[in-house]
């Protein structure tokens, strides 16, 4: 009686794990690294994005008081200063709501933050 029969078969390189095993579970890794990479890009970005919103904000408050003080000292609001500054809030605040709609529709979704 041999006794090759009672011993698991091993492969060309000596290994008890096959070679697909191997592999298979390389990649698996890779690909589990990509997305920690990829989570970790866009937590980066979006970080960057608040940061550029929020000195936007902290730059614009000194005007905002100023158009407050000339509105209630009697100017007009169709004055270019006031107008300049209210188009601004506009548009500022639209970019923070396409901002929360584009985190709501991530998380909708299934992606981690």
């Amino acid at each position: 009686m041999s006794s090759d029969g009672f011993h698991p078969h091993r492969n060309v390189t000596g290994h008890p794990i096959p070679e697909v095993v191997l592999r298979t579970r390389r990649s698996v890794m890779e690909a589990a690294n990509e997305l920690k990479a990829q989570r970790t890009r866009k937590r980066r970005h979006a970080g960057i994005a608040l940061l550029a919103l929020g000195t936007l904000i902290v730059l614009v408050a000194p005007a905002l008081m100023t158009v407050a003080n000339d509105l209630s000292a009697g100017e007009h609001f169709f004055d270019l200063p006031v107008l300049v500054l209210t188009f601004f809030l506009v548009m500022l605040s639209a970019v923070f709501a396409v901002l929360l709609l584009k985190w709501r529709e991530r998380d909708v979704h299934g992606e981690p933050r």
